[in-house]
């Protein structure tokens, strides 16, 4: 693929460090301040390839959470990749709703 064609990958650390100020985990409802981290999706529609990242579009989850999105058991079993990935989309946008409803996130007026 010419250069100029390639996806450039968004990146944002102050983004993905908001995670630790998230109020609970936006999956399970559990956890406390400062245990979130900001998950990245595994979906190769959504620029995770290879040894990339997806795009920081994060949802901030629990490391139990954190584990169930990525395959790892965390003693909850293995999911069906649609359904950790439909409970992935749902905890962006929880993640997100709670950044612009905390101001957090800036909204463009």
């Amino acid at each position: 693929m010419p250069a100029y064609l390639k996806q450039i990958t968004y990146r944002n650390r102050a983004l993905l460090d908001l995670a630790r100020f998230a109020p609970h985990c936006m999956n399970c409802g559990g956890g406390c301040e400062g245990e979130m981290v900001g998950c990245h999706s595994n979906s190769l529609q959504h620029g995770k390839g290879g040894s990339y990242k997806a795009h920081d579009i994060p949802a901030f989850l629990c490391g139990s959470c954190h584990d169930l999105i990525d395959g790892r058991t965390g003693g909850r079993g293995l999911l069906p990749r649609e359904e950790r990935d439909r409970i992935f989309l749902e905890a962006v946008y929880k993640t997100w709703l709670w950044l612009m409803e905390s101001g957090r996130l800036e909204i463009a007026s």
